[in-house]
């Protein structure tokens, strides 16, 4: 907290329903957030309007709680032009499940790339810096230029710390497909584990089936790492993949658990032992039994002294 120039310097614009993650990192700072007024017209625009003095500040604005991405995406424009008409020095928008970044390249002719397209809207907006936690695709920085840069966090340092607490035997690290290959080493590495990797083909979007399996999981406690949870068909293919092929316990650390359409049930239904993810998403009330969220903000708070020292 020393690294701040002053505490006075900062202000944090939160969301209109703090998740977990946005209220640790503001107690953590010990900064009191700025009083924000979030609505919609009966036509469905939103209005925003940030009841503070920004002038020369640096403000924070948190991820949105609204689960809408389109929304959302509106909703940190709007704050960061409101921030940057009242003067702000510097908006930072803290995206930790970023926006549209599965759609960081063109697949097929006619598609738009949107991923870069979000990030344009966003630096027109007023947006200076992202902070973000693992990105889909690390090549989505490269979309925004030097004077608007990335801060990219990785989710690793807290799944490591709670795996080694969890102190699993005989166990090694799965990729649930060779995309994710490098981020499983990693942590493999971190954890001195070995690694195995599924190999999977994409019959349409969300949608996946695993057709073979790289390396030995025979009689091991597995650990499948990836960055996103969406409607958890990719997991559970892996997972039975992983149990055919003589595995044991089997856990899940995946960064942002969206769990969209079936994806509690289709997790319940796999032989998976937990599903841990990060608070970068709020916890759904419907959400897997398996599933247990453990806190981010440490990380995100770290970079935040870093922006403003």
């Amino acid at each position: 907290q020393t690294s701040f120039k002053s505490f006075s310097d900062i202000k944090i614009i939160p969301s209109k329903d703090p998740s977990s993650l946005e209220k640790n990192i503001s107690d953590k700072l010990q900064i009191e957030p700025s009083p924000v007024t979030v609505k919609k017209f009966a036509n469905s625009e939103t209005y925003v309007r940030i009841d503070d003095n920004l002038r020369n500040k640096d403000v924070y604005i948190m991820p949105p709680s609204e689960t809408n991405v389109n929304d959302a995406l509106m909703e940190v424009n709007l704050k960061a032009d409101a921030a940057k008409r009242s003067g702000a020095k510097k908006v930072i928008a803290v995206l930790p499940n970023f926006p549209y970044a599965r759609q960081e390249r063109r697949t097929e002719s006619g598609e738009p790339v949107s991923a870069k397209v979000a990030i344009d809207t966003m630096k027109v907006s007023g947006v200076d810096e992202f902070i973000t936690i693992d990105l889909h695709s690390p090549a989505i920085e490269g979309f925004s230029s030097n004077d608007t840069p990335f801060y990219h966090l990785s989710s690793m340092p807290v799944m490591a710390d709670y795996i080694s607490k969890k102190d699993i035997k005989n166990a090694c690290v799965v990729s649930p497909d060779e995309g994710g290959a490098k981020r499983a080493k990693k942590l493999a590495n971190k954890l001195n584990m070995e690694t195995a990797t599924v190999q999977k083909t994409r019959t349409a979007h969300n949608s996946a089936t695993a057709l073979g399996l790289f390396g030995n999981v025979e009689g091991k406690n597995c650990i499948i790492y990836d960055d996103i949870i969406d409607t958890a068909g990719t997991i559970a293919e892996a997972s039975k993949m992983l149990k055919s092929k003589g595995a044991k316990d089997i856990y899940i650390l995946a960064t942002h658990g969206l769990f969209n359409k079936n994806a509690a049930q289709t997790l319940d239904s796999a032989p998976i032992k937990e599903v841990i993810t990060t608070n970068t998403v709020p916890e759904k009330p419907n959400g897997p039994s398996k599933a247990k969220q453990i806190d981010a903000s440490g990380e995100v708070v770290k970079a935040m002294l870093d922006i403003s020292a």
